[in-house]
Parts: structure tokens; sequence; C-alpha cells
């Protein structure tokens, strides 16, 4: 009680000094804020964007009627159109503050799809004219994706 008494009437000689007390204390208290807003936001995209794979999947599925996995397909392919003009308009605009950003990328279509982040992480190298690198990256993303998908199966069918 008497350590914390001293701090805040201000006779505490300890780091930091009395003078930055409330410097220090807003700094900590603006990062927590921060961090508080980024969670926040995550969990609020990735709900949304949860709740929308389920519903657009779901709907393209029952309306397509057939074993070929439409639904999936129509909600990756939408996510790399939206996510490619929502990443391209925040990185040339700047307009979307960076938590937001995170909230929505990561957040919203992290949890609609991650076949659009890796498109959009291709398409940005193929423009950067890192062609060896976007031929390396969709070679282990493809053919390692398909391969660890049949590990799985395989290793579920015998358990």
């Amino acid at each position: 009680m008497e350590f914390a008494a001293t701090v805040l009437n201000g006779t505490n000689d300890s780091w930091p000094p009395a003078g930055d007390q409330e410097f220090f204390c807003a700094a900590c208290w603006c990062a927590e804020r921060r961090r508080v807003l980024r969670i926040f936001l995550l969990i609020f995209f990735g709900s949304v964007g949860t709740l929308a794979r389920y519903a657009i999947g779901g709907l393209v599925q029952h309306r397509a009627g057939s074993s070929f996995p439409a639904g999936t397909l129509a909600v990756n392919l939408l996510g790399c159109f939206l996510l490619g003009g929502v990443g391209e308009y925040a990185l040339q605009h700047l307009s979307i503050p960076p938590d937001w950003r995170i909230g929505i990328t990561v957040g919203f279509f992290g949890a609609f799809t991650t076949f659009s982040s890796f498109a959009y992480e291709s398409s940005r190298m193929l423009e950067d004219g890192d062609w060896m690198k976007m031929v390396l990256y969709v070679s282990i993303s493809v053919v390692g994706g398909l391969l660890l998908a049949l590990t799985g199966i395989h290793l579920a069918d015998r358990i």
C-alpha cells in the first residue's frame, strides 16, 4: 500500500520520473486500447466472414444442386475479387486505418476464405515482376496443399 501511495502522490523516485508518469501511463493506455480494438475488430469481422461464407456458400451449393463444390468455389473466387479490390484500395489510398485493414483482411477474409489471400499475394508478386518467386509460391501452395489434404484424409480414414 505504501508503494502505491507514493506512486499516486508522486513521491516515488523510481522509474519513470515523476514528470513522465502521466505520459508513460497515457502511452500504455493508448497501446492497450489499440490492442483491444484490434482484437475486437478481428472477432467482429471474423464472425461476419464466417456467417457470409456459410450463407453464400450454402445458397450457391443449394442452387447448383450437384456434388461439385460450387459454393466453396464461388466463395473463394468472390473472396479473391473482394480482397484484391479492398487490398489494392487500401494500399493506394491509405484511407482505411491499419487496425481496420487488419480486421477486414485477416478477420473477414481469413474467415471468409484463405484462398483469397493466396491469390492476392500471388498477384502482387506477378505485378512486382517476381515470376520465379510467384511460380515457387503457387507450386508449393497448390501441390503441397493437395498432398497435405490427401495425407490428412488418409490418416483420418485409418483412425
